[in-house]
């Protein structure tokens, strides 16, 4: 075989290599779509209004917290807090938002101080309070996320359950998937996802 076929069939291996590679990307199964997220009206940890209208146009992931919860809740935010660590890292632009279900006592200073002590970047990252209603509302009926009860100190967990969750919202507010947030493959599907929804 002379030099010059040798390259031609290089070059076709190569060519060949790339179109499967190219069908494996374009061969992920689509997202499925669990509804859409209503509207809401809350307010962030810096007292600016936030509602679900700030975040059309743009992938989103959701959690729900409560900043005095002594069990699941600091899981939760170290898991949100790599995700935003990671997405920067691949320069996905998704924003997270961790809705508190302890609105009364989550006053948006107190979740400026949370926000603090995970060190998140809240130019991408809100932590959201507000009506306790609208809150519920929002968690059951918009994300789909179990949340109930009310704070009570003499109570396991405060006397507040609720979802651990991560939720990813497209940019037109559908709902695009659920991910444990104990579960590192889980966390891994939703770093791959919110980059592919993002881009």
């Amino acid at each position: 075989m002379t030099v010059a076929a040798r390259w031609r069939r290089l070059a076709s291996l190569a060519l060949a290599a790339a179109l499967l590679a190219l069908a494996a990307c374009h061969s992920q199964p689509d997202l499925p779509s669990y509804g859409a997220v209503p509207g809401f009206a809350l307010t962030d940890q810096a007292g600016t209004p936030f509602t679900r209208d700030a975040l059309a146009g743009t992938t989103w992931v959701a959690a729900f917290v409560f900043t005095r919860c002594p069990s699941a809740c600091p899981r939760v935010t170290r898991a949100m807090q790599e995700l935003q660590l990671k997405l920067k890292q691949r320069n996905a632009k998704v924003r997270l938002v961790s809705f508190s279900v302890d609105p009364e006592f989550d006053t948006p200073p107190v979740l400026r101080r949370y926000a603090d002590e995970y060190k998140a970047d809240t130019g991408t990252w809100s932590f959201v309070t507000g009506d306790s209603d609208t809150i519920r509302k929002t968690a059951e009926q918009g994300l789909k996320i179990a949340a109930d009860g009310k704070a009570d100190p003499t109570k396991a967990d405060f006397g507040i359950t609720h979802g651990t969750q991560l939720v990813l919202v497209d940019g037109e507010g559908r709902i695009r998937g659920y991910y444990a947030s104990n579960d590192a493959e889980a966390l891994a599907r939703l770093l791959d996802d919110a980059t592919r929804l993002s881009s």
